[in-house]
């Protein structure tokens, strides 16, 4: 009986001892993982606000002057705008989706349609409701180093906005003579991020789908609406998709070539400086 006791106790004690073993060499193999975080020199909401209010300005340019006539766009006094690129094609994009008569050589235009730029940029401002992150100073003669005190806040607001300020003219190529001035187009694109109490952010703007919570949208309360309505223009939008049936297979310079020269348009009256004139085409 004593024998069969003591055989158990070992067999038990060789089992915890495998178990042991098992659970060292499992340690032993485990390992751990690290996930490579960057960022780039913009911050996604920068560029999202600049470029939805290019989009804005853009959409606001009525190309109907333009329609059916051959055009280039010279952007070269936009070349040292942020982000000059995304402006100058949504402009060719509208100017095309208008009617318009792209052409990428200069000669083969019968119009050039200059583009300029009062204002591409951002501003910010922030607000802090709890005590800001301050250092203190280190006592003369002391040998402990200064120490700094954290941002604790209570309520901090952030709020940034993007502004765009855009123009374009177009004269004939051949004669100099101006055929249409846009006027000044301005958009604003805007975001806001709220903390309360250290939770957050919680973000909205023109540029995001309704409200976020640390990146998570807020449901949408019923028959409540905080943003007002939008009602599309019969133009199109250089912000939103169209599509468009090509009524030809031919190269732009044999397009050009074949197409029918621009109507000629009588010469602008001497007017006074204070006259305005709204469209002085027929």
């Amino acid at each position: 009986m004593t024998d069969f006791y003591v055989n158990a106790f070992f067999r038990r004690l060789e089992t915890a001892g495998l178990v042991s073993v098992s659970l060292c060499c499992a340690l032993m193999l485990c390992g751990c993982g690290t996930t490579r975080w960057s960022d780039t020199s913009r911050t996604g909401t920068e560029q999202l606000l600049i470029s939805n209010a290019v989009d804005q300005a853009v959409s606001k340019i009525d190309f109907t002057p333009m329609n059916g006539r051959k055009v280039f766009v010279d952007s070269g006094a936009i070349a040292e705008s942020t982000d000059s690129k995304y402006l100058s094609t949504t402009i060719r994009q509208h100017l095309a989706a208008s009617g318009g008569i792209l052409c990428d050589d200069k000669e083969d235009a019968d119009y050039i349609l200059e583009v300029r730029t009062g204002a591409v940029g951002t501003d910010r401002n922030d607000v802090l409701v709890g005590i800001p992150a301050t250092t203190i100073p280190v006592l003369p003669g002391s040998a402990y180093p200064g120490s700094q005190i954290p941002e604790i806040p209570f309520i901090k607001r952030t709020n940034q906005r993007a502004v765009v300020k855009v123009a374009v003219f177009a004269y004939n190529k051949t004669t100099g003579r101006p055929l249409w001035y846009s006027g000044n187009n301005q958009s604003e694109s805007w975001a806001k991020a709220l903390w309360v109490a250290g939770a957050g952010p919680i973000t909205k703007g023109n540029i995001y789908d309704g409200a976020n919570f640390s990146g998570t949208k807020v449901p949408e309360v019923p028959l409540v609406n905080l943003y007002g309505d939008t009602e599309a223009g019969v133009r199109p939008a250089a912000d939103r998709p169209a599509f468009f049936k090509e009524t030809s297979n031919k190269p732009v310079k044999q397009a050009a070539a074949d197409a029918p020269p621009t109507p000629p348009y009588p010469p602008y009256p001497v007017l006074p400086a204070t006259t305005t004139v709204a469209n002085p085409l027929p």
